[in-house]
């Protein structure tokens, strides 16, 4: 009888309805693709970030606004505004590893594509098209790059120095913003 009671107990467990999950793959991108997929390119701050429960995507998700500090390639306007997946609300936590999350006055390169069906540009490739920016001891702003995180430009100073190459290492936020719009033909410098 026993044993009746535990057959019955496993059919009823595997009988539950399990929530459906769908995978994902994120394409990896060279610099020089990611330049060209990318219908945004722009220095920004974030000025707000918000969590909250979204109805429609019957998620939670996070929308980060940006101010526009120079706009590198398309029309980002004076703000962007990304509302991704994932964050706090509620008393509930959605992590979802790639999805970058930004602090407020944070300041990163974005590289975006165009709207989703939700009206969101989302960055490219996720985390490989955000580019952190610090601020060097100098004073001057430093652009961080990791290879296998983000994609390096081309040219001796955008390679990590041989006997580190996966720890993260700067490079100024100028000469980056310079190699983008070389490696966008119809782009010019003078914006």
């Amino acid at each position: 009888m026993s044993g009746l009671i535990r057959s019955a107990i496993a059919v009823a467990v595997l009988a539950v309805p399990v929530p459906r999950s769908e995978a994902t793959t994120v394409e990896r991108f060279v610099f020089d693709s990611l330049c060209e997929r990318a219908e945004t390119i722009a220095h920004v701050r974030c000025v707000s970030r918000s969590s909250y429960m979204d109805d429609g995507r019957r998620e939670i998700v996070t929308r980060h606004r940006f101010t526009v500090i120079s706009p590198v390639k398309g029309d980002p306007g004076d703000e962007v505004v990304l509302t991704l997946p994932g964050g706090t609300a509620d008393g509930r936590r959605l992590h979802i590893p790639g999805i970058p999350e930004f602090g407020v006055d944070e300041e990163v390169v974005l590289f975006l594509t165009g709207p989703d069906r939700h009206g969101s540009p989302w960055p490219l490739g996720l985390g490989q098209g955000c580019y952190r920016i610090l601020e060097a001891q100098d004073g001057h702003a430093q652009v961080r790059l990791q290879q296998g995180t983000t994609p390096l430009p081309a040219g001796a100073l955008f390679k990590p120095a041989l006997n580190r190459p996966t720890r993260p290492f700067n490079v100024p936020l100028q000469l980056f913003l310079h190699q983008i719009r070389l490696t966008i033909p119809e782009a010019s410098d003078e914006r």
